[in-house]
């Protein structure tokens, strides 16, 4: 038995870029502290405000809602809302749809579930199948930020939470660095600055390790969906988040380090590049850069295709 660094009692997970051995309690402790205190820091949540919550039934989103329930609950003056886009995947959205609504149902959270089908007029599936160049994970994150947008402005939402952890924000850094886009650096989440028609992101876990919420999730009991979308392996990001973990197993710490140096930068980025000026698309009125925005511009190319 390893002993706890905290207390003596018996450790469930040693923290190699701390050096700390924790037992269940202060691995509990160490894990809620930190997401409070990115939810203080970068939140700005007041009370009478709509909070949506981007979920997906796995184990990130579905830890995120428990405890953002615990830190707002229903007499707190916070409004709590749970999104949850079906993308059309048969195989794997269905499981992830039913655990969200038996965790929304036991901590009295309302859910909106919206469909790719009805919004945009395909599932992934039937894109797949049309166009089988383009990663399809291109296609499912423009249309699911389009239709969680969408989804929690209609709603009255002042904030979009998601449930992106470390090894995402790290990965996410890392691979903006390596092809130049400083521009798409400053305009990672959490968000500070409004635009018009565009819901302001916070993310709540994005200092938390990834095997760390699983872990949570596992020592709490918390069911969650545990597969692995089937079009995953196409997307370039996971190329970055494998590297992250070769680097971060290399010398502990270093996703952390990565994140810190984004954030020294974080405000020089913003100033250098100031909002974009947003239209409103021609096609479906939702903000775009130019006369329509990207979501439709995929769907033209479905049109196209079928």
């Amino acid at each position: 038995m390893i002993p706890c660094s905290k207390c003596g009692k018996a450790s469930v997970t040693f923290i190699r870029y701390s050096g700390q051995h924790l037992c269940h309690k202060h691995f509990k402790v160490f894990f809620e502290k930190r997401v409070a205190k990115e939810v203080r820091n970068y939140g700005k949540i007041q009370k009478g405000d709509k909070l949506a919550l981007a979920v997906s039934g796995g184990k990130d989103s579905v830890v995120m809602l428990r405890l953002l329930r615990e830190m707002f609950h229903p007499k707190s003056g916070i409004e709590l809302h749970a999104i949850i886009a079906d993308e059309g995947i048969a195989g794997y959205r269905e499981g992830g749809i039913e655990i969200t609504k038996r965790v929304c149902t036991e901590l009295d959270v309302p859910l909106e579930i919206v469909n790719f089908k009805d919004l945009f007029g395909y599932t992934m599936d039937e894109a797949s199948k049309l166009d089988d160049e383009t990663p399809q994970c291109t296609y499912c994150g423009v249309f699911r930020r389009s239709a969680l947008n969408r989804t929690a402005r209609d709603i009255g939402a002042d904030k979009l939470a998601f449930g992106h952890n470390l090894n995402d924000t790290a990965g996410s850094i890392l691979m903006n660095i390596c092809r130049g886009d400083v521009e798409r650096l400053a305009r990672l989440g959490p968000h500070e600055r409004k635009q018009p028609g565009l819901i302001p992101r916070i993310v709540p876990l994005r200092m938390i390790p990834e095997e760390e919420t699983a872990l949570y999730a596992i020592l709490e009991g918390i069911e969650f969906l545990d597969a692995e979308c089937p079009y995953a392996y196409r997307a370039h990001r996971l190329e970055f988040v494998e590297l992250m973990a070769k680097l971060e197993d290399i010398t502990p710490g270093t996703r952390h380090s990565i994140l810190s140096s984004y954030e020294q930068l974080r405000d020089s980025l913003v100033a250098a590049f100031p909002a974009i000026k947003l239209n409103d698309c021609a096609k479906c009125g939702e903000p775009a850069v130019g006369e329509t925005c990207k979501a439709c511009q995929l769907v033209a190319k479905l049109d196209s295709l079928s």
